[in-house]
């Protein structure tokens, strides 16, 4: 594997001083498509809120900041991402208001129906089967409860192409059993970000 190909992998599943490296340059690279997801979930103080692939922890640090009696819990498969955003956290994760875990969407142990908001940025489509773990997340969310995923789909080469990777997630939700499926799109470098949205 090549010097490029390595690095690329990083961002899939950031490990050793690379992956500290590219955990870095991602929460310094990301943050307009991090700051329009944190609109996109119309936060309420009181919200219990899931965070899945939480990277350096930069955007769930500015939810929980915002919640009182809320609480946000998160889950990414890295272990280097686990240690930053650790550090980021640690006030909050003290007052109980945070809880970190390393691991994937199926390494979840949390009660069902616990969650107002589950989200998550340029997670799915590294997942294997997306649908099932959308399900899966499904089952974690309150009556009414919302998903929503913010993403940039970097290989494609024309705005058709991205309305048509919106599409497919569309359609994953709703073979997960959401409604109320919504979804739009903001100009953003370097390529177009797509919000999709659905409640349980």
């Amino acid at each position: 594997m090549g010097l490029k190909q390595k690095f690329n992998k990083q961002f899939g599943n950031p490990v050793g001083n690379l992956g500290r490296f590219v955990g870095w340059l991602m929460s310094i690279k990301n943050r307009d498509r991090a700051k329009w997801t944190i609109e996109k979930l119309n936060l309420k103080p009181t919200d219990y809120i899931l965070e899945v692939g939480y990277g350096s922890g930069a955007s769930l640090k500015v939810v929980a900041d915002q919640l009182t009696s809320g609480f946000i819990a998160g889950i990414d498969h890295s272990a280097v991402m686990l240690d930053q955003a650790i550090k980021r956290n640690r006030e909050n994760i003290k007052s109980k208001k945070v809880d970190l875990k390393c691991g994937t969407v199926w390494d979840l142990d949390y009660p069902k129906e616990y969650f107002d908001i589950i989200f998550g940025s340029n997670v799915h489509f590294f997942w294997e089967h997306p649908t099932e773990e959308f399900q899966k997340l499904r089952s974690f969310l309150k009556r009414d409860g919302r998903l929503i995923m913010v993403f940039q789909p970097r290989w494609t080469k024309s705005e058709e192409q991205v309305k048509q990777v919106a599409e497919k997630t569309k359609l994953q939700y709703e073979d997960a059993g959401f409604k109320n499926i919504d979804f739009s799109f903001k100009p953003m470098k370097p390529v177009t970000c797509i919000y999709i949205g659905g409640q349980k």
